[in-house]
């Protein structure tokens, strides 16, 4: 996906990025979220897919207020795990997000380079989901598949119910 055509409207209100690869197994659940939230959005919020290298989200974290981020992860959790995580307030867990997908740099260290760089947006979550299967051509894992349905149902409400901006 072209980043200049989505960050052209700079300032949204908010901003959903699904990070990882589908072809993956579960390390595709961010870009799922995004996929079944990308047609119900209210005006002023947008969700855009991240596959590959996190740098990449560095230019995104300036283009709206508020940035939420959906990635698996990889703590030691149950698959299926859904936590979510106020970036903005301390660091992500690096541990949790290491490993579990090929990005060259992973989303927690994408937020701490932002945050030295100061160029963290004024809000910015990081919901990670936790995954089982990560090998090439895997299927996501059913605990995966409920967690991303949970996901999409408590987002698309909270996006649908929050006013847009100047209302």
């Amino acid at each position: 996906m072209n980043l200049k055509l989505e960050t052209r409207n700079l300032k949204l209100e908010t901003l959903l990025i699904g990070v990882g690869n589908p072809d993956r197994g579960d390390d595709g659940a961010g870009v799922e979220v995004v996929r079944r939230l990308s047609g119900r959005l209210p005006a002023h919020a947008r969700a855009i897919e991240l596959g590959g290298d996190a740098t990449r989200l560095l230019p995104l974290f300036q283009s709206a207020r508020r940035v939420v981020i959906i990635d698996a992860m990889r703590s030691g959790e149950p698959a299926g795990t859904i936590r979510r995580f106020d970036a903005r307030e301390a660091a992500l867990p690096a541990r949790a997000f290491c490993g579990s997908s090929t990005h060259t740099i992973d989303v927690a260290a994408a937020v701490e380079l932002g945050r030295s760089l100061n160029a963290l947006p004024a809000q910015i979550e990081v919901i990670g989901i936790e995954g089982a299967r990560f090998e090439y051509e895997a299927t996501r894992s059913a605990a995966v598949d409920a967690a991303i349905d949970r996901t999409v149902a408590a987002l698309g409400d909270e996006l649908i119910s929050s006013p847009s901006p100047g209302n």
